[in-house]
């Protein structure tokens, strides 16, 4: 293989002595040279080209060997030097030497100039391996310093001998306290032992490990780290070293569980609402939700409120990952919730209800107390150490709260973010539930409210039929024992009938009620003072097992109101309350002012808004399941055996109550009792005392009555209970008629008696067209029914009176006698 060739700077002024360092390098070289004798032609050819070694004359008078030495040295070229002289003394060779020359030869000796080349060039190509080595470690050493991983290199025994300053930055220990340490330093403890056992064999086997660890800095924060170690060697494949490459994952892990928790989250969400469209129950739908926010935070203890009218906060669903204490909070609002289906909160000034007042979340790991969490003795739950409030949001309105609290580590800002996003998605969710329950509420007592309706109006019609039927037979029944001797055979007979009569009269009393077609006397009562009337009544009808007891308001408002009807609904409810208490109970009658507001009016549909006088009647006995409870008011509906009631009994007090522009509601649970809560409209106005009902003494006249009654048996009663009490009576089933006969006597006729119903012509329209021709005209309204726009409002006055069917004749009779005045 051929050489290349040795390239020469020669530094002397003699042409002679160079071609004689030439001759003497051409034996053993293929020689390529250049001659200079100044220092800028040293510089320039040192600088245009690489050369192997300069050949430099010791003495010469403007450019000595010396003066090439420092030239070299300041070119910084690191090109071997050697000093040519003819006479060279020792003390000029050491300084020679010393200045940088590689050797010195004197001319009489060039056979030492070869040696001293291949000698210089070797040690050359080893210094300038050196130095490309150095520079590589160099390299190789700021990359380390500067590399964005942390590096740890310990010896065979796990001491640390090195770390890098990115290691120092993420763990906390600068070099001096982790050399010599063992990286067991970082060990948190939530990495398991086997984990570490796998690398260390693993390593140890020369083979390279790989893997995640969960680790703790000198401040105590855990970080998650991916880590490459392996085994350094030497030239005969012993590990010496380990190296470990590691890289701070906490933020890529954060992200990697965020968006997991996100995914958990939207199948939370996805499984609560489809638990809702299975089982339509709200409480098990915020449970799925509730459970996944604690899973997935590692929160201790989650609970989920809604707010309510009234702004108390109904807790829906807790969860717990931990033990739950006996007694505690946690334990009694979980008992709760499973047999109610909420717990209800009273809003405090402590950390649950702040996200609702704020608006926004509130996120603390300072150490409280759960007293300070709810502003209450909470039991022995214990002191809570971090707590995630997130108000839930639909549009700017707070609908409730999602809240956690007891994570380990604390809550971070990106849970916070998580739950505030999840919140949004849960509140819309919820709500929509929510919607979608009043909405078939609602259209379930629509539904409910029609059919009362058309019950009501079925009620009515047959009333009225039967009321005509009852006014005839009861009727005649009363003028036939009048009429007949003590001693007739047939007298009980005729009794038997009229009690017969009587009792249906009563059943369609109530059916009348119940449909709302009565007519009422409507005036200002005083419910306290119609309780105390009563209450000596009622407690013969109760049994002596039965503890009645009343509780009225003082300074209680006024109703206008049919006293007899209130009666009636206090009785009925009494005798409702009475028989679901077979064993005996607590039996008790409340009064109270009330407000119900339009929330109130919003979830209770058929509720108006205004103030009101509630009367509750309330008992301890077996309650009512759901089903029941929606039929309760139902005519002929009862749980009673057979022949035990007429399930006319609640129906009535509804019709009383409707037909009063009141509402009634029911609580009622089987085995926790009922409360049966009447709301009738508070009015101004003074009470007017006891109304007292005297019976009508019979009383006769002499004036001319006309009457008018489309049902042929009801006209004939009418005419002759008025003719056998002296009354001179004209008759006709026709409006039309009437009208005739009164053209022709209206100055005799000084009293209409009517029924309200007719075909053709109304009686308040016949009325009030007869009263156009003789304005004193007195007028007697009968009906077996009536509705309220069938009456004239001016049919209040002193002229006018109403008689209900069936009447019995001494009724009729008082009634005319009553408004035509007493007899002079």
């Amino acid at each position: 293989m051929e050489l290349p060739p040795l390239r020469v700077v020669i530094v002397d002024d003699s042409s002679l002595d160079a071609e004689l360092i030439l001759r003497e390098l051409n034996r053993s070289f293929a020689t390529e040279f250049v001659r200079v004798d100044t220092p800028s032609g040293m510089s320039a050819v040192l600088e245009a080209e690489p050369w192997d070694v300069i050949v430099s004359d010791y003495f010469m008078p403007q450019f000595s060997g010396l003066d090439a030495i420092a030239l070299l040295k300041k070119l910084n070229h690191d090109i071997p030097i050697i000093i040519v002289s003819g006479k060279l003394g020792e003390d000029s060779a050491v300084e020679t030497m010393r200045a940088g020359a590689s050797d010195y030869i004197l001319k009489d000796n060039l056979a030492r100039l070869v040696p001293a080349i291949h000698r210089e060039l070797n040690e050359l190509s080893v210094r300038r391996q050196k130095k490309r080595a150095e520079e590589e470690l160099r390299k190789l050493y700021h990359a380390v310093e500067q590399s964005p991983v942390s590096i740890v290199i310990t010896d065979r025994e796990g001491t640390i001998e090195y770390v890098n300053p990115k290691f120092s930055k993420l763990t906390g220990y600068d070099s001096h306290e982790a050399i010599g340490q063992n990286p067991r330093i970082l060990k948190s403890g939530e990495t398991p032992a086997e984990e570490y056992q796998c690398l260390w064999a693993t390593i140890k086997a020369g083979n390279e490990w790989h893997g995640e660890l969960l680790n703790k800095k000198k401040n105590g924060q855990l970080f998650w780290e991916r880590a490459s170690i392996s085994a350094i060697k030497d030239e005969t494949g012993t590990i010496t070293h380990f190296v470990g490459i590691k890289e701070d994952i906490t933020e890529q892990r954060r992200t990697k569980e965020a968006e997991l928790r996100s995914w958990k989250l939207s199948e939370a969400m996805a499984s609560a609402s489809l638990c809702f469209l299975e089982t339509e129950n709200i409480s098990k739908m915020a449970q799925i939700l509730v459970d996944r926010c604690v899973e997935i935070t590692n929160a201790s203890f989650g609970f989920l409120y809604e707010l309510v009218f009234g702004g108390d906060a109904r807790i829906l669903a807790v969860s717990s990952t931990s033990a739950v204490p006996a007694g505690g909070l946690c334990a009694q609002v979980k008992g709760h919730i499973e047999r109610e289906g909420f717990f209800l909160v009273t809003p405090s000034d402590g950390l649950l209800f702040e996200p609702v007042k704020a608006g926004t979340t509130v996120l603390t790991n300072n150490p409280r107390t759960l007293d300070h969490l709810i502003c209450r003795d909470s039991g022995n739950f214990g002191q809570i150490n971090s707590f995630l409030g997130t108000p839930l949001k639909v549009g700017s309105r707070v609908v409730g709260m999602i809240g956690l609290t007891d994570r380990p580590d604390g809550f971070t800002d990106m849970e916070r973010r998580e739950i505030e996003a999840f919140a949004q998605t849960a509140a819309l969710a919820l709500h929509s539930a929510r919607a979608e329950i009043e909405h078939k509420k609602a259209m379930d007592q629509l539904r409910q409210a029609q059919k009362m309706e058309a019950i009501g109006q079925l009620a009515g019609g047959i009333a009225h039929d039967f009321n005509n039927l009852l006014t005839v037979i009861n009727g005649y029944s009363t003028l036939l024992i009048h009429e007949m001797p003590n001693d007739s055979p047939f007298k009980v007979e005729v009794e038997h009938i009229l009690q017969a009569g009587e009792r249906a009269a009563d059943l369609t009393h109530q059916l009348l009620a119940f449909s709302r077609r009565q007519i009422l006397e409507p005036k200002y009562i005083d419910i306290n003072l119609l309780v105390k009337n009563v209450e000596k009544m009622l407690k013969r009808l109760i049994r002596e097992n039965i503890i009645l007891t009343t509780r009225l308001a003082e300074q209680l408002g006024t109703v206008k109101a049919d006293p007899g009807q209130v009666e009636q609904i206090i009785m009925n409810l009494v005798v409702n309350a009475r028989d679901a208490m077979e064993e005996g109970g607590i039996l008790t009658i409340e009064t109270a002012n009330v407000e119900l507001d339009g929330a109130f009016a919003l979830n209770n549909p058929g509720a108006v808004p205004g103030r009101y006088i509630m009367l509750t009647v309330t008992d301890t006995g077996i309650g009512m399941s759901e089903e029941v409870r929606r039929k309760v008011f139902e005519p002929f509906f009862t749980t009673k055996a057979q022949g035990k009631g007429t399930g006319l009994g609640l129906a009535t007090v509804y019709g009383i109550v409707k037909q009063s522009d009141g509402y009634i509601q029911v609580l009622s649970q089987p085995g926790k009792g009922s409360s049966f809560r009447v709301f009738l409209p508070r009015v101004q106005g003074k009470s007017e005392g006891d109304i007292l009902l005297d019976d009508a003494p019979e009383m006769l006249g002499s004036e001319s009555v006309l009457v008018v009654e489309d049902e042929e048996g009801v006209l004939n009663l009418v005419v002759h209970t008025l003719s056998a009490r002296g009354y001179r009576v004209f008759s006709t089933a026709s409006p039309v008629e009437a009208m005739e006969i009164f053209s022709r006597n209206r100055e005799r006729i000084c009293l209409l008696v009517t029924d309200v119903i007719m075909p053709g012509m109304s009686g308040p329209l016949l009325a009030e067209n007869l009263r156009g021709q003789r304005e004193d005209l007195k007028i007697l309204f009968m009906s077996g029914y009536t509705d309220d726009t069938a009456i004239p409002s001016e049919a209040s006055d002193e002229r006018t009176s109403f008689i209900m069917k069936p009447f019995t004749p001494d009724a009729l009779a008082g009634k005319v006698r009553e408004l035509l005045g007493t007899v002079s």
